[in-house]
């Protein structure tokens, strides 16, 4: 495995892709892995290098993303611009990559959920065209996995998260800014195909969002398939001993099956 940290940004030391690239010569999908912390602190090592050695298990070139976030004092667009470079990098890179540019999927967590999120339905907006110019459509997923993702801006959403995107409270938000961040008012025909898993018992970012994503995406017309396990808290991550941190609530047997299902459900995706 060629293990190694690439920049990003020559301005910022603090956006940086881990690769988990296979040394066999064999084209393999991509897996962009964006793990949470809110927007605000830095990303979760459990959802970070365990769910990529999972995915290359599973005959992924996996790369873990480290972005900016507002503990440092930045706000969006840092984040997605941050998570369109790293999209950018891998396709133009997929060569050295031993990867197939036309199959780059994304997988985010809580707050990294969202973006993720963002990535497959604001790759066109237009601080992102701003950025990268022609290059904007190398931002937009194959296909996307929310893991207990952050969606809403509303009565179910995760108000932290929202907070820190924007760093002032989701109550101060404008409609505008409203219909632009929620990823259920953002979702158009062209958004990325998603795949969405969360429990019923998720006391921090409430299941309803995804349940309304999932109507968006219906309405929408956009093919995805919404993985709602019973058991379990906020922040499974890989739902067994690999990211249980000695916690018995995070081994969650029924959850467990997400990567599995989300590899079968990539298969699909033409």
């Amino acid at each position: 495995m060629k293990h190694e940290r690439i920049y990003l940004n020559e301005n910022d030391d603090r956006v940086y892709i881990d690769t988990y690239v296979s040394n066999n010569s064999n084209k393999r999908s991509a897996m962009l892995v964006i793990p949470g912390g809110g927007y605000w602190s830095v990303c979760t090592d459990r959802e970070g290098e365990p769910i990529a050695l999972d995915f290359f298990a599973k005959g992924y070139n996996c790369f873990v993303l480290n972005y900016r976030v507002g503990r440092d004092g930045d706000v969006y667009p840092s984040q997605l611009l941050d998570a369109g470079s790293a999209m950018i990098y891998i396709r133009e890179h997929a060569n050295e990559l031993g990867i197939d540019p036309e199959r780059v999927f994304a997988v985010g967590f809580s707050a990294g959920g969202h973006l993720c999120g963002s990535l497959a339905s604001m790759y066109a907006y237009p601080e992102v065209k701003e950025a990268f110019g022609d290059k904007y459509i190398m931002v937009k997923p194959t296909g996307v996995i929310l893991s207990y993702p952050v969606t809403v801006a509303n009565e179910f959403a995760h108000e932290g998260s929202f907070r820190n995107l924007l760093r002032k409270p989701l109550a101060d938000f404008t409609e505008e800014e409203i219909k632009r961040f929620s990823l259920d008012r953002a979702v158009n025909s062209e958004t990325s195909p998603m795949f969405i898993w969360h429990t019923a018992e998720d006391e921090v970012v409430p299941v309803a969002g995804s349940l309304q994503l999932g109507i968006a995406l219906t309405l929408a017309g956009v093919p995805y398939k919404l993985s709602i396990y019973p058991y379990g808290p906020h922040g499974l991550a890989l739902s067994n001993e690999k990211t249980d941190c000695g916690n018995p609530n995070f081994l969650q047997p029924l959850a467990e099956s997400w990567t599995s299902e989300a590899d079968a459900w990539m298969k699909t995706i033409k």
